[in-house]
């Protein structure tokens, strides 16, 4: 996803797209030369993209590569002179709200005259939004659609639910002594909608649990554990005060406890996954403590976890 989030791009992104031959997808679209033209079907046809992007999931559009079979076959170039990142930015403002956070990145193949331009459009949290055909799109699969009524009117709810995400785990030695060691476990919870969020959960699931016993850092935090089977265990942090729009707030705070002598066995093959359940939505994330690494795809945090049953 990293290709999606840039604060730059230059002729070598463009290079790896083609070279790598990566797919049209729900967050990438190609468009070749002829894509930008000052007919009103042309510029309605932008408007249609680009908010079709925005009603959806975000993404990038690259205007300037000829695709076949939805693959990158080369370079075509806009023309920088006639349509500048001046006139496409005028054109997308035709889309009904204005799209905050929208960027435009020019790139010049050799001069003005051969120009591509990265559109990078976020997820808009001011959905719907119409083009100027007045009309509302999605983006499915490689296309951009209208939307359902039923579409359109669940959109209108992003700005009236709240978004919460796990922003980091913490899982550090707290304390030692001659027998045990004392681990630290806690998360930050993040509020990256508009809206307050009164009622959470958080969920840790660890694995190894015969080795270890638990207890809570204070006794204000509203935890609570389960066994779920002899080596995995449930820690539960239930919502004590409201998260605001931006807020974030640590969550657990548990305190896990390894006899010395069962130490390397429990933290080799430790892994946390956390399930975030909120009004609106959830989330579910993975965190290895020996690697530091994050792990978001709910099919890899599967495949891990069974791995380490076996």
């Amino acid at each position: 996803m990293e290709f999606y989030n840039k604060n730059s791009y230059s002729l070598d992104d463009i290079e790896y797209l083609i070279n790598n031959e990566v797919e049209e997808n729900i967050h990438l679209d190609y468009k070749a030369t002829g894509a930008l033209a000052k007919e009103d079907k042309k510029r309605s046809e932008i408007t249609k993209d680009v908010s079709a992007f925005a009603n959806s999931d975000g993404g990038i559009i690259v205007y300037g590569i000829a695709e076949r079979d939805h693959r990158p076959q080369e370079i075509s170039p806009i023309d920088g002179r006639i349509y500048t990142k001046e006139w496409l930015e005028n054109v997308i403002n035709l889309i009904q709200p204005r799209i905050e956070g929208l960027k435009i990145y020019p790139i010049r193949v050799d001069d003005l005259e051969k120009s591509i331009y990265i559109v990078q459009i976020p997820k808009s949290d001011n959905a719907p939004h119409m083009a100027n055909n007045h009309c509302y799109y999605g983006r499915k699969n490689f296309q951009s659609l209208p939307l359902e009524d039923y579409e359109v009117k669940e959109l209108y709810n992003r700005v009236s639910i709240p978004k919460l995400l796990i922003d980091n785990c913490t899982f550090y030695v707290e304390e030692e002594n001659r027998d045990t060691i004392t681990y630290h476990l806690a998360a930050a919870v993040k509020n990256n909608g508009k809206r307050e969020c009164e009622s959470y959960k958080l969920n840790f699931y660890i694995n190894n649990a015969q080795y270890c016993d638990i207890s809570y850092r204070t006794l204000e935090e509203k935890n609570a554990y389960t066994f779920l089977d002899y080596n995995r265990i449930k820690l539960s942090s239930c919502s004590h005060a409201p998260i605001y729009p931006t807020e974030q707030l640590d969550m657990g705070h548990f305190r896990i406890i390894v006899k010395k002598v069962h130490n390397e066995l429990f933290f080799q093959n430790l892994i946390i996954e956390m399930m975030l359940f909120y009004t609106g939505g959830s989330e579910n994330i993975a965190f290895i403590p020996l690697t530091k690494e994050f792990i978001v795809e709910s099919e890899k945090i599967t495949q891990i976890l069974m791995e380490r049953m076996l």
